[in-house]
């Protein structure tokens, strides 16, 4: 390898000659990576601009509505109204004086009392059915600390009262009330519960402090929401594992009385199409059923199983029924008017289109008038997307020239381009056209006739009579309506179609820029190739140069040995 170094023998620095005349052999290579940066370049400019055409494309949707031209507002004339209302395209344009008397409410069935089997005083704290799960530990009675626990029964607990009291408080469990009474054999106030009481036994119990004698606030015993329908406590149930249901305005809720719960039943009742809400009231001891709409609307409960069944268990088909109340309101000063709900729609008041919601009693003025603020917000939109292709396209396409310096951009003289561009303006500038493909009679036959024109020779469009616009806006919505979106003639069908033309992907039908796109993505391809077939040649050069020079050297040390070698033996010979 010692000879293979560059110059070893023959003192030539031959490796900086054979990397000049490789360097040399490389300007095609070069000139064909300089291509390929260029390929990507136009490539990079295509996608933006393609970009563009695609955001203008997307902004077309919002201008292809007639509904979005025929917009109506809602306005208040109070800025801190609780009220909201909407207005429907078809709202009569006007100002309406809401006043509202009274509101809606909804119907409530109260469900009947007394409907759990009353306590038994021998019965454990943990199984007494009093709505509340009762905690061992300590709760204080004037003064006195009385510990329980939940394997102690109601009789044990009074006892333990007493006793703990030292007799100066009887405590007792009256079956007739069912209720528990405290005595205090002296009278006066009796204290109850402790901040640092550990057991909820007196508000399970409902009992508070007061004068003697001391009772508690409600009635105790209590259905079980939790376990199966058949050990509820409910008095009025003796079924064993009944398969049957409840119906509730028409609506069939079953139920299993040996897998459900009471709990699981109001669940049920509450995600059906029943329309009501259900609950169990513990202060009262009372299912309730609530509609969940207002107005005077009845609730009517039968049993699936007749008379006895579990609706009547429940109080719910003996119970009381508050009918909820009808919204009374008044517009523009007439009389009365009811609604079943707060919110005031057409059904209620006649106008059409319009909902008003009244979140208090009292008098509100709404404005209906068109909404030209969304339509406006689109235009704009509009006009930003479409001047933001044609800018692109001009900073791809310009050729500058400074003095005798041109300088042109990496799309100049895109023939593809320059007629995108100069098809846009085109559209924008024809007469709209009917279904029928005959021109626009209306206010609206252009974009100009919107205020909306190019700033002179140049692609650009702007509002250059916002005036004009505004009326437009306010006054001739259905000409706007037919300019814009009349199929396949209106101004968004034509310039839609077009877009498509140029921004499809499709492999079937692919569009300009995929074209365009694609075959710059094969040019690189196909200059990728040439490169590397390039490299590979210019190896082997190099590698035969190499191996010349490598020759040449080792021609050289050989020469260099044997005259060495000569002038040694005669030099020898001379002596």
């Amino acid at each position: 390898m010692g000879l293979a170094l560059s110059g070893l023998a023959s003192g030539f620095d031959w490796k900086s000659i054979v990397d000049q005349l490789i360097e040399v052999s490389r300007a095609p290579q070069n000139r064909m990576r300089t291509e390929k940066s260029q390929f990507s370049s136009k490539s990079a400019a295509l996608n933006d601009i393609k970009g563009l055409v695609s955001s203008f494309k997307s902004s077309l949707t919002t201008l292809n509505s007639a509904e979005g031209f025929q917009k109506k507002s809602a306005t208040f004339a109070s800025s801190t109204t609780t009220w909201s209302a909407t207005a429907d395209t078809d709202a009569p344009s006007g100002t309406y004086e809401f006043n509202f008397v009274s509101k809606a409410t909804a119907s409530k069935l109260t469900g009947a009392g007394s409907i759990a089997t009353q306590l038994t005083s021998g019965t454990t704290l943990s199984n007494l059915p009093v709505g509340r799960t009762i905690t061992g530990g300590i709760f204080t009675v004037d003064g006195a600390q009385v510990t329980i626990a939940t394997s102690d029964t109601l009789d044990d607990v009074m006892a333990a009262i007493t006793a703990q009291t030292g007799g100066s408080i009887t405590a007792s469990y009256n079956p007739v009330t069912d209720q528990i009474d405290l005595v205090k054999g002296a009278g006066g106030s009796i204290s109850l519960g402790a901040s640092n009481d550990t057991s909820n036994f007196l508000q399970a119990m409902r009992l508070s402090s007061g004068t003697s004698p001391v009772a508690s606030s409600t009635t105790l015993s209590s259905p079980k929401l939790s376990g199966s329908i058949d050990s509820a406590n409910l008095s009025g149930w003796a079924g064993t594992g009944v398969q049957d249901s409840i119906l509730i305005n028409g609506t069939e809720i079953t139920y299993d009385s040996a897998s459900d719960s009471l709990q699981s039943l109001l669940n049920k009742i509450n995600s059906s199409t029943a329309g009501v809400t259900a609950t169990y009231d513990f202060s009262a001891g009372k299912f309730l059923l609530t509609n969940k709409s207002t107005g005077n609307v009845g609730i009517t409960v039968t049993d699936g199983m007749g008379a006895g069944g579990l609706a009547a268990a429940m109080g719910l088909t003996t119970g009381t029924l508050t009918s909820g109340a009808d919204a009374v309101f008044t517009v523009n000063g007439g009389g009365n008017i009811t609604s079943r709900s707060n919110t005031l729609d057409e059904s209620a008041h006649g106008i059409t289109g319009l909902s008003v919601t009244a979140n208090s009693i009292g008098t509100e003025t709404v404005t209906v008038s068109g909404d030209a603020a969304s339509t406006k917000a689109a235009l704009n939109t509009f006009i930003e997307k479409y001047n933001a292709v044609q800018n692109a396209i001009d900073r791809y396409t310009k050729v500058t020239v400074d003095g005798t310096k041109v300088t042109s951009s990496v799309l100049s003289g895109s023939r593809e381009l320059a007629t995108i561009s100069r098809e846009l303006r085109r559209m924008l500038y024809a007469t709209g056209k009917d279904q029928s493909g005959a021109e626009l009679t209306g206010t609206v036959k252009r974009l100009s006739d919107l205020g909306v024109n190019f700033a002179g020779i140049e692609n650009t469009i702007s509002i250059t009579n916002s005036a004009l616009l505004d009326t437009r806006l306010a006054s001739n919505t259905d000409d706007l309506v037919d300019y814009f979106t009349t199929d396949t003639e209106g101004l968004v069908d034509r310039l839609d179609a077009m877009m498509d033309r140029l921004v499809n992907d499709s492999s079937t039908t692919p569009g300009t820029f995929k074209v365009q796109l694609d075959s710059i993505t094969s040019q690189n391809k196909s200059l990728d190739k040439q490169i590397a077939e390039f490299e590979r040649r210019l190896d082997s050069q190099r590698s035969l140069l190499e191996s010349s020079f490598i020759a040449m050297e080792r021609a050289q040390s050989s020469f260099q040995q044997q005259s060495s070698y000569l002038a040694r033996t005669f030099s020898g010979n001379s002596q």
